[in-house]
């Protein structure tokens, strides 16, 4: 037997290697050069944030420092010059010129006697190893039956899941946000409109919202469902984690298993009447790529909220203006529930 006949399995061996070296470094470029065309650029990243809607000229600014500024008159033009709210408001004439006599509608902004909404996005660029956007929706209302929340199809038990445009179109919503799924769960207190839909034990953070207008956030364990009942709930949500403590400041655990950079969902409180809702996009390269628990954590102490609790993020993190969804969610999903404040004159 020749040499070649006794070494030939030496070259088919380096042959076939020398192949699939080949077929890998393809499927590495492949997979780099399809992620690549996936992630969104800096400019079109910004252009992307629901720029399908009319705010699409609006600039998304670097975000300054506080997030929310001092309370300022801004005249709106148009507006009707308000008297100071009665005096049994939840506000009772505290910022009193935020509200208008008449009804008062604005691409970032909504006005009326009893109810004040102002929108803004920020981009955080400095204190985060990645770009950040998110949405910030300020809500004041003189009486806690604005602040609503409502179901896909109109019903709780039905179980299933509409788009958030056609949610919040159904419902007129001036500005609506994901809520916490809470078909999901099977335990905890689910309280919506005043109405009492579930009253399991809650294994979950919960927050609860009084019919005085006051919110607070509790452990498991640390008060019962007929306690939290006794008390008037208007508004509870069974998702969580609570985000500051009651301190209001920065908590370092969460009970979470949900803990890295996502896109987040968030109600705020800072006082009876005077709430926030925060949509934290993420997931998307170098347009935003969301936030950790932590610095969820930290961003809501940012904004002055004393109380602040996590809903349901990820993909389901939507907040809609009108009927057209503002931010630019990592993937469209559709949700079973929002936290909204309607047309008072529609609903």
């Amino acid at each position: 037997m020749s040499f070649w006949q006794k070494r030939w399995p030496i070259p088919v061996l380096c042959l076939l290697l020398a192949i699939l070296a080949a077929c890998a470094a393809f499927l590495l470029r492949w997979r780099r050069s399809k992620a690549a065309a996936m992630e969104p650029a800096p400019v079109q990243a910004i252009q992307s944030r629901a720029y399908v809607s009319k705010f699409r000229e609006t600039p998304v600014p670097t975000l300054p420092l506080p997030y929310l500024s001092s309370p300022a008159p801004t005249p709106v033009p148009g507006a009707t010059p308000a008297s100071a709210p009665a005096a049994d408001g939840l506000l009772g004439g505290k910022y009193a010129w935020r509200f208008s006599s008449d009804e008062i509608l604005t691409d970032h902004t909504y006005s009326d006697p009893t109810v004040s909404i102002s929108w803004d996005v920020y981009r955080d660029e400095i204190n985060y190893d990645r770009p950040v956007t998110f949405f910030i929706a300020d809500v004041l209302v003189q009486d806690v039956s604005s602040f609503r929340t409502a179901f896909s199809k109109s019903k709780y038990n039905l179980g299933g899941t509409s788009n958030m445009e056609d949610i919040a179109r159904s419902n007129n919503c001036i500005v609506a946000i994901s809520g916490d799924f809470s078909r999901w769960h099977e335990n905890g207190l689910i309280v919506r409109n005043g109405e009492v839909f579930r009253d399991q034990r809650f294994t979950s953070d919960l927050c609860v919202l009084y019919g005085d207008g006051t919110m607070e956030t509790y452990e498991p364990g640390t008060i019962t469902n007929q306690e939290i009942l006794d008390k008037g709930p208007w508004q509870s949500w069974h998702f969580g984690p609570e985000l500051l403590n009651h301190e209001g400041r920065p908590k370092t655990r969460f009970n979470t298993g949900v803990w890295g950079r996502n896109p987040r969902s968030v109600i705020g409180y800072y006082e009876p009447g005077h709430y926030c809702l925060v949509l934290v996009d993420g997931r998307q390269g170098n347009y935003s790529g969301g936030l950790n628990m932590q610095e969820l954590s930290e961003l809501m102490h940012a904004l002055g909220c004393v109380r602040a609790y996590n809903l349901d993020g990820g993909a389901t993190a939507h907040m809609t203006w009108r009927n057209d969804v503002i931010n630019s969610p990592s993937r469209e999903r559709k949700v079973h529930d929002v936290i909204c404040v309607c047309f008072p004159s529609r609903s």
